[in-house]
């Protein structure tokens, strides 16, 4: 029997994928911008197949617009998809507790422990890419919890709309207090901790109800 485990190969279309989902979410590629393909090519230093292929993708991911005998654009967001986005995410959350509660472990709360205090560390560092990573990981981690492969897919295609007007919100509040999650996120542990399925979804209604509406306002600041 072989010791060892079969090494995938990244293709290049999931390294085309990977940089421009991190320039879109990173604020270089602007809501609205030209994605031009032959551009691409170049930069990448890649092919037109990859490329074409991975603006697919991102399509699918809700990061990119593809209009007939124009192309592909960054996706610009509005308030009604803000809101379309962070109740789908509630509803999924929601789900996903009603499911995890009954199985996560101690050892999960102490992880789940482990990424906040992380968290709390990225944010006196000022690493604030860490501090939203930590925070998605938290989320994901309960997600997770839930076993249920069509929903963990479901919310992850939301993560990366979902950072991408994180940033915009960032640009909008540039004082924002990233304490607000820490606290937010000690709460749910507490409700997982005493078995609280109500307290939970109240906790996912009430925190996506605010950072939606604080997203509306970073969409809201493009238009000025």
């Amino acid at each position: 029997m072989s010791s060892f485990v079969q090494i995938k190969a990244v293709s290049l279309r999931e390294r085309v994928v990977a940089q421009v989902r991190s320039a879109i979410i990173e604020g270089r590629l602007r809501p609205g911008d030209h994605i031009v393909e032959g551009t691409l090519t170049r930069q990448l230093g890649v092919s037109r197949t990859p490329v074409r292929e991975a603006l697919i993708l991102l399509e699918r991911e809700g990061l990119v617009n593809s209009e007939p005998h124009k192309g592909s654009f960054v996706r610009a967001f509005d308030e009604a998809d803000v809101a379309a986005i962070f109740s789908m995410r509630t509803t999924l959350e929601n789900f996903a507790a009603e499911r995890a509660l009954p199985v996560v472990a101690e050892k999960d709360l102490h992880h789940l422990d482990d990424l906040i205090a992380q968290q709390e560390r990225a944010i006196r560092e000022g690493q604030f890419g860490q501090v939203r990573a930590k925070d998605m990981a938290f989320h994901a981690y309960l997600v997770r919890q839930a076993e249920h492969p069509l929903l963990e897919r479901a919310w992850g295609e939301l993560v990366a709309q979902i950072a991408s007007l994180l940033y915009l919100r960032a640009e909008a509040v540039p004082d924002y207090d990233e304490t607000k999650a820490i606290r937010e996120h000690r709460a749910i542990l507490d409700a997982f901790r005493a078995g609280d399925l109500g307290g939970i979804k109240a906790l996912n209604e009430r925190i996506n109800g605010r950072v939606a509406a604080e997203c509306q306002l970073g969409v809201r600041s493009l238009r000025r």
